[in-house]
């Protein structure tokens, strides 16, 4: 029988530290009309982001279903290079290697047959990337085009932020209703809530940066052999 990636959201269109987002907290109470503020709130997360070419670290995903009572969770490694994409690697339960550019999607399960989507295929995977790559980077400029934008007050920790996205085109809100993005220093978590309601939560942990371009090595990681 085969596994479905354990990141669902993007397989339909074909997703240590673990830190939750207070529930007291609405993420979507302030509506932000000058971007200028959020930056200053993001400064020190998009200060570091912004000069970072390379982001590697670990991740631990729980997808909450309406039918299922517990959550279905996943974790392991993913490396962000900016002019390349994103790489999942998921390690538990099951060994998956999903990779995302802007020219399409490829999946390959323990090592084997890879499962490729072009984005000539399915161009609604341009624009995914685009929005993960606007995620992970806190580019609040391009989030504006594609989101209106909220925020919420964190409690009394201090330097902590939480962001709220609400999609405005059609397009993307038939693949989420709305999205939360919360930090400190980095981003630590990202939850994506379905058009269906259905719930994908991202911890993201152990992360580290480089400003310089991308190895040989790490290259390699994007390019999966073919099928």
């Amino acid at each position: 029988m085969k596994r479905r990636v354990v990141l669902p959201w993007l397989a339909s269109l074909v997703l240590p530290l673990h830190v939750t987002a207070d529930p007291a907290v609405d993420p979507f109470a302030i509506r932000v009309t000058n971007e200028q503020e959020l930056r200053i709130l993001l400064s020190r997360p998009a200060a570091k982001l912004g000069e970072a070419r390379v982001l590697e670290g670990k991740f631990r995903q729980s997808r909450h279903l309406r039918e299922i009572p517990k959550p279905l969770v996943a974790q392991g490694d993913f490396s962000f290079v900016r002019d390349l994409g994103i790489r999942w690697h998921t390690r538990q339960p099951f060994d998956s290697v999903v990779v995302l550019t802007a020219s399409g999607l490829a999946q390959s399960d323990d090592g084997g047959l890879v499962q490729r989507v072009s984005a000539d295929e399915q161009p609604a995977i341009r624009l995914i990337t685009r929005i993960f790559m606007a995620l992970f980077t806190l580019d609040t400029q391009s989030l504006a085009r594609d989101f209106d934008l909220h925020t919420g007050v964190p409690g009394a920790e201090a330097n902590r932020w939480v962001i709220g996205l609400r999609p405005r085109a059609k397009a993307i809100a038939s693949v989420f209703r709305d999205a939360t993005i919360t930090g400190r220093d980095d981003v630590e978590q990202v939850v994506l809530t379905d058009a269906q309601g259905d719930r994908t939560v991202i911890d993201l942990s152990a992360i580290t940066y480089s400003g310089d371009p991308p190895g040989a090595d790490l290259r390699a990681l994007f390019a999966l052999p073919r099928s």
